[in-house]
């Protein structure tokens, strides 16, 4: 009886290992013709399986871009999946381990760097009359946050803007300066994300924050005014907060 009771467990979990195994190698474009998302991008092409998967789509702001992932067979005896992730353009290119639990909704993102190009940034200060030149990097990004609660147990990482000419509007009439190279801390707070960016001598210059309830926040402070090289009406030190604006992103 006891020799019955273990041939059928070793049954029970053969069968659910073959059918996992039967589902992760189903062609990603049959999925995903059967799931049909709502998605805020173009996708154009699908291919591969779900560990080794490649989608071809595009964006207003960067154009065609590429997302290929590579995943071990272990994840499937485990409740998260752990890909590594790339995601190039000639305008964007960023790659990642991820770790993504789907019960608990917890995800992770290890080792992250990537590139932006500097005309992505400008698409998006158009609306701001804000044009610069100079590409913006990541490096040593590590992330960890709950999606269904919002909560951001860790974030650290590392944005270097390289610095360049930089146009802006005063007035009716457009100004041009040059800033030095600009370094980014990501770091977190009370489950937010939070942005310091200073000059590479240290010096902060400015701050943003990303809130659990979807808004996010940017502090200009004066010594940002003096790098630029415009006067300032009345008396603040270099660390008086002088511009504030909050949007709601999610």
């Amino acid at each position: 009886m006891a020799k019955a009771k273990g041939n059928k467990r070793y049954f029970i979990v053969g069968s659910l290992a073959f059918l996992l195994f039967l589902v992760a190698m189903l062609p990603l474009n049959v999925v995903y013709q059967q799931l049909n998302p709502n998605l805020p991008i173009r996708v154009q092409s699908v291919s591969g399986t779900l560990w080794s998967g490649s989608i071809v789509a595009s964006h207003p702001m960067v154009s065609q871009f590429t997302v290929n992932w590579e995943m071990s067979p272990a994840s499937l005896f485990s409740l998260s999946l752990s890909p590594e992730v790339e995601i190039q353009s000639d305008l964007v290119q960023l790659a990642f381990q991820a770790d993504i639990n789907p019960v608990t909704m917890n995800v992770s993102v290890t080792e992250g760097k990537g590139y932006l190009s500097s005309s992505v940034l400008n698409q998006a200060l158009k609306a701001q009359r804000v044009k610069l030149s100079g590409d913006l990097e990541l490096s040593n990004l590590n992330l960890t946050a709950n999606l269904n609660e919002r909560l951001a147990s860790e974030a650290t990482g590392q944005l270097v803007w390289m610095g360049g000419t930089v146009n802006y509007p005063k007035g009716r009439k457009v100004q041009t300066t040059t800033l030095p190279m600009l370094v980014a801390k990501i770091s977190d707070q009370s489950g937010s994300v939070l942005i310091d960016v200073a000059t590479v001598e240290g010096a902060s210059v400015a701050s943003a924050n990303v809130k659990t309830d979807g808004w996010a926040g940017i502090a200009v402070k004066k010594r940002m005014i003096d790098l630029v090289g415009e006067p300032w009406p009345s008396k603040a030190d270099a660390d008086s907060v002088v511009f504030e604006m909050s949007e709601k992103v999610f």
